[in-house]
């Protein structure tokens, strides 16, 4: 008799919980893109890296790495797209100027807002 009741309790309770979870991540992944503008970048693209990463469970994020060459270093700036139908993944080109405004951690500048020779602000 315990075990008909708790059990129900128990799979709802733990449903919930997974829900939660779910809707907490998802909401997360829609933002990912979001970046604080505390600061710019401006180089020489070099190098555009692009791979496509888990983010949870069935949620994927585009991951786009551009390396510029900033007054003889090397920096590393990226952004952040949630793998979606409805995101366009902006186009960067090598050998272009472009200017970066987003923020630092460690060590790699996340971007959202970027001015290139070619493009408009995105």
């Amino acid at each position: 008799m315990i075990t008909a009741i708790v059990i129900p309790i128990l799979f709802a309770y733990f449903y919930y919980l997974t829900k939660k979870e779910r809707r907490k991540y998802y909401e997360k992944w829609t933002r990912i893109r979001n970046v604080k503008e505390e600061a710019w970048v401006k180089g020489i693209i070099i190098d555009v890296q692009e791979r496509k990463e888990r983010y949870y469970h069935h949620y994927f994020i585009h991951v786009i790495d551009v390396i510029l060459h900033v007054s003889d270093k090397k920096i590393i700036a990226r952004t952040q797209l949630p793998a979606t139908t409805m995101v366009e993944k902006p186009i960067f080109l090598k050998r272009d100027t472009i200017i970066c405004y987003g923020q630092w951690r460690n060590g790699i500048f996340f971007f959202e807002k970027f001015l290139t020779n070619h493009s408009t602000e995105v």
